[in-house]
Order: structure tokens, then sequence, then C-alpha cells
């Protein structure tokens, strides 16, 4: 009967950890020591231009405050001037003409100055409103859903695919990720728009695997570190980028039909509702 050293377990527990370390497939062990590609995005928002409708329990407490200021207030000059007209003509109603101010009684009377401005009230007519309740169907227009934030989404090819996202690009040496997304608003939309970026740091991340297919230089994936600015200029154009297929801008809610799920998860963590 052999007897058993002390040293064998060691060496037995070497020669297993070699053995399985040379079946470990080569493609395995490069994707293991393989790098994420960083890259920048840009969340491009435009805020809303018209007051949304207000909800009844709004439009119920609107009606309470300006009751209230109402009782509490005093009169305009127009209130005083109707008081003072209806005096005049009581008293000229009477008779006693002599006590009241005929060149002044003569001019235009508060009730004729009402019916003047009720007047020219229901000639005006408003652009802005009419945008409003003529809703813009093209999704590539900045003056659509005036009572909505819009966000800018492209489609744009990634790899061998063509994908709805924010608009993004690789990091380059040198940058900040801030410099990454100005150098990129400039790239896929031109100098027509201008932004406004809100604050130095992300304010979101998204990370996805390359296709085995398509995977170079080492990189097995992306993290996506996205940025939010604002359009500063309401009449701003997008001349799309070499990379850029197509853009929209949409609302939040029809942000969910356009993106993949995990994709609009992700982004759901920092856009804010305008609902």
């Amino acid at each position: 009967m052999a007897l058993f050293r002390p040293g064998a377990a060691v060496h037995l527990a070497q020669h297993l950890q070699a053995a399985v370390q040379h079946m470990v497939p080569r493609s395995m062990s490069n994707v293991a020591s393989g790098k994420w590609q960083i890259v920048g995005a840009a969340c491009i928002t435009r805020p809303p231009v018209l007051c949304p409708p207000m909800t009844p329990i709004e439009q119920q407490y609107s009606e309470m405050l300006a009751a209230i200021e109402k009782e509490n207030s005093l009169r305009s000059d127009h209130e005083l001037r109707l008081e003072r007209d209806r005096i005049n003509m009581e008293v000229m109603k009477s008779g006693e003409a002599d006590e009241v101010d005929l060149e002044e009684a003569s001019k235009q009377t508060a009730l004729e100055f009402e019916d003047v401005c009720s007047e020219e009230l229901k000639n005006f007519t408003s652009t802005h409103l009419d945008k409003g309740r003529n809703e813009v169907k093209d999704l590539k227009s900045l003056d659509r859903a005036l009572e909505r934030s819009l966000v800018l989404v492209v489609k744009q090819k990634l790899g061998s695919n063509e994908e709805w996202v924010f608009p993004q690009t690789p990091w380059q040496p040198g940058e900040t990720l801030r410099q990454t997304c100005e150098r990129l608003v400039q790239e896929t939309c031109g100098g027509g728009l201008k932004v406004k970026f809100l604050g130095n740091a992300p304010c979101g991340f998204y990370k996805y695997k390359f296709p085995k297919t398509v995977r170079k230089e080492g990189f097995i994936g992306a993290k996506v570190f996205f940025y939010k600015c604002q359009v500063r200029n309401k009449d701003g154009t997008v001349e799309l980028g070499p990379n850029v297929v197509e853009h929209q801008w949409l609302t939040q809610d029809e942000l969910d039909n356009k993106f993949k799920q995990s994709y609009a998860k992700s982004i759901s963590q920092f856009l804010v509702s305008d609902r």
C-alpha cells in the first residue's frame, strides 16, 4: 500500500490548474482581457414653447385665486371711470346738467372703450396658438408639439447596423467627455443648431457588447455616457453628418416605440417627465 505524501496535494492542484487554463479557448481569453470603447452621447432637448392646458384641479385653483384677488383688490382706473360715467348719466337724466362737465361727458365713455377692445380682441390672431391647435405632423420639425418637450433622436450607423439612438461618437484621447459631445453636436447636427450643455458631468450611462463578427481593436463593447443639452435657437436646423441616416424630434411618449427596451430603460433614468 502506497503512502500519501504531504506535498502530493499541492502538486496535484497545480497540475489541475494548468490543465484547466490549457483547455480555455483562445477566443474566451481574448474577450476576458478585452477593452470597452468609451463613447459620448448628447441628449438634445427642446423645452416647451407654449404652456400646456391646465388640468381640472389646476383650473379650479386658478379660479379660486382669481376670486380671492378680485375680492381683496382695489378698484382700477377703468372701474372708477365706469362709476363716474354712471353718476354723470344719472345727473343728466335728472335735468341738472349744470353740475356735469359736458365736454368731458361727450368723450368716449368707459362702456364704449370696452366695446372697442372687445372688437379688437376678436380680430386678433396668434401664430403660436394656431400652431398649438393645428398640430405639425412633420417629425423633423422643431415646431411640432409646442406644449411638450422634444428630444433629438437619429438613425445612426453603428457597425453594420443602423440604430435609432441619441447622437453618439467615440471618445478621442486628449478630450474630456464633454468636449467629445461638443464635437459630436458639430459633426452630427452641423452649425445650424445651437445648443447649451447643462453641466460638465454625464447624466446617464449605457453599455452594450459588439457582435463577435465586428469586434476589432480589442474592444468587446461600448460604454456610453450621456450629456444633457438644450436647443438655444428655436428655428435651428439639423444638417446630418456622414454616419447619420435620418433624424426626428420626438416627445418622451414616442421614445419607447423607437428605442430598444434596454436602451429606453437606461435613458428613462435621467429624462424628467413633462406630463
